[in-house]
């Protein structure tokens, strides 16, 4: 439905090759690549910090299970996608609670490392199963994603979700002035006025960049729409000057 909108020009430069750098990334950091706190170095890794490393997943879940039980009180998912899983920092609470985890990422030493650590009830892979989930969760994921791939694959993680299913998502969207330089796909808002900053010295990069990428929030909904979700509720965030939000939602039920 959105292809033409997504249709590259071949005389563009071709995407940065960001599965590279997230491989490059989990041979080396795989938890720091997750969350960027020293402490999650692998260098710095202890017991205790792996242990605070995945209770914060477990935080991030119950929060986002409260947001959407707030607003529909049959919130019950019994099977939960987790797109981007890295090493399983929320598919190990997704599978707790649903008791039905499937976490895809592109990192083949992300998924070792995940598998160390899951539950039955979790398993692992590099492609999207062929299945439908009652919640489709990605955190903290698109962003790292170059938005002209990553809107196909929303479109594909949609055609994953069942009737009357849920979705949790984030995006980066904008960011303010003072990060203009930052690293990616940029779009900044100056006074009320939002102006796309292209990055072609991405290309040119070193393998292993952590790269930022803001979307259209336009297109998101526009996607989610057609994909049957239109009840959304919407959080914006604020990290020191970069913007985005999460993105609650509901699939109707036919």
């Amino acid at each position: 439905m959105f292809r033409r909108l997504f249709q590259r020009d071949s005389s563009v430069a071709p995407l940065r090759d960001t599965d590279a750098d997230w491989d490059r990334i989990a041979r080396s950091d795989p938890y720091y690549g997750v969350l960027t706190d020293p402490r999650f170095r692998t260098e710095n890794l202890t017991k205790e910090a792996l242990a605070e490393f995945f209770k914060s997943g477990e935080g991030a879940v119950k929060q986002a299970a409260k947001r959407l039980k707030s607003r529909h009180a049959d919130f019950a998912p019994a099977s939960a996608l987790d797109f981007g899983c890295g090493v399983g920092r929320l598919t190990r609470a997704l599978a707790a609670m649903t008791g039905d985890a499937y976490g895809v990422d592109v990192a083949e030493a992300m998924l070792a490392e995940a598998r160390q650590h899951a539950p039955t009830s979790a398993a692992f892979g590099r492609e999207l199963p062929e299945r439908a989930f009652d919640w489709i969760v990605s955190l903290i994921v698109f962003q790292h994603i170059p938005p002209e791939r990553g809107y196909r694959l929303l479109e594909a993680l949609l055609q994953r979700l069942a009737p009357g299913g849920f979705v949790t998502l984030q995006f980066a969207l904008y960011r303010d002035p003072v990060h203009a330089g930052a690293l990616g796909g940029r779009i900044v808002v100056d006074g009320g006025t939002a102006r796309a900053v292209n990055a072609p010295v991405l290309h040119d990069l070193p393998k292993g960049e952590m790269v930022m990428f803001d979307y259209d929030l336009t297109v998101i909904v526009a996607i989610l729409a057609a994909g049957g979700v239109t009840d959304l509720d919407l959080v914006h965030t604020n990290h020191g000057g970069f913007h985005g939000a999460f993105l609650y939602g509901r699939r109707a039920a036919s």
